[in-house]
């Protein structure tokens, strides 16, 4: 008999982290759960970590070699069996009540297509840094312009086109029905593959939000989202454009119930999108994505890094110097 809830932890070198990530999951205390860890590649002590929860019966756990986080995460959504899909990478936890809170949710509401929750931000150590609370604190990045804002609507799927405010994969639940009836999947993008999978996530229903600190998400010297401050810059903010010009007009044009309101949510999508400076670059990425009905395969294929188009785009992000 199959699983209610799965927990897929995507794993990669870090041996520090890997079982309090396990253990957390397990600490929910749900008797009809399973965990699924699929570690990719790891080359430091991981593997050893996770021997020691091989004599569980709820926890499973696959090898492969290393293909990348979107690889990871996509050979976790073949395995798991449940109805509810958490996800937790493998130097975050969770709080012991976060799978019944968001269960529940996903429960009640069968419209749901996501849930989430604010964030704790921990160090290493677990000591607390400081609450997430949804689009409202700590945003990743400034945001490019004086607004108004799609996220003062308080619309959270709306705010997704401002900023990833969900921040990580650790932070997503879902019914495995967006897996198995509608395919969805991870993109092969190293830093926005977790704002195109709740991007997409967000047309296929509603998201709820509990607003309580139901994760904690690890601040350590190895995020992978630090890379973006140094010379990935142009990839990450290549990445995040991509991302949200691929989904943006379906997403407002869902939300609206008329022309006019969908004309208003266009303007403020212009002052909220994080075009880090670049609105022509945007325009572009936009203008190739066309009405968003289907991806055409002229707008996915600028992921291929030797594409003439991203690779100038890219080297022109590399600029530290961005208006804002």
């Amino acid at each position: 008999m199959s699983p209610k809830i799965s927990v897929i932890i995507p794993s990669f070198n870090h041996e520090a982290f890997i079982g309090r990530a396990i253990d957390s999951a397990l600490a929910a205390g749900e008797s009809d759960l399973e965990v699924v860890v699929v570690d990719d590649g790891s080359t430091d002590a991981s593997r050893e970590r996770l021997a020691a929860h091989r004599e569980d019966p709820r926890v499973r756990i696959h090898l492969q070699e290393n293909r990348g986080a979107h690889a990871a995460l996509n050979r976790g959504l073949e395995l798991a069996d449940g109805e509810f899909i958490f996800i937790l990478n493998s130097d975050d936890a969770f709080d012991p009540r976060r799978i019944s809170e968001l269960g529940r949710r996903l429960e009640r509401n069968r419209e749901a297509a996501l849930a989430a929750s604010w964030i704790e931000i921990v160090d290493p150590e677990n000591a607390r840094l400081g609450i997430k609370e949804a689009w409202r604190t700590l945003p990743p990045w400034p945001a490019p312009t004086a607004g108004p804002f799609l996220s003062s609507l308080g619309d959270p799927r709306l705010a997704l086109l401002e900023t990833n405010w969900i921040s990580t994969t650790s932070n997503i639940a879902f019914p495995a029905a967006l897996v198995r009836e509608y395919g969805l999947r991870f993109a092969p993008l190293r830093y926005a593959h977790d704002w195109d999978f709740i991007l997409s996530a967000c047309q296929m229903g509603t998201l709820e939000l509990v607003e309580e600190p139901l994760v904690r998400y690890r601040v350590h010297g190895t995020n992978t989202i630090d890379e973006g401050t140094d010379e990935g810059q142009g990839i990450m903010r290549f990445e995040i454009m991509w991302v949200v010009a691929r989904h943006a007009m379906r997403l407002l044009r869902s939300s609206a119930d008329s022309d006019a309101e969908f004309a208003h949510l266009r303007g403020l999508f212009t002052t909220s999108a994080p075009t880090f400076g670049c609105e022509e670059v945007f325009d572009q990425l936009l203008l190739l994505r066309g009405a968003g009905d289907s991806p055409p395969s002229a707008y996915d294929a600028l992921l291929e890094p030797s594409h003439p188009f991203t690779e100038a785009v890219i080297e022109f992000l590399e600029e530290p110097v961005l208006s804002s």
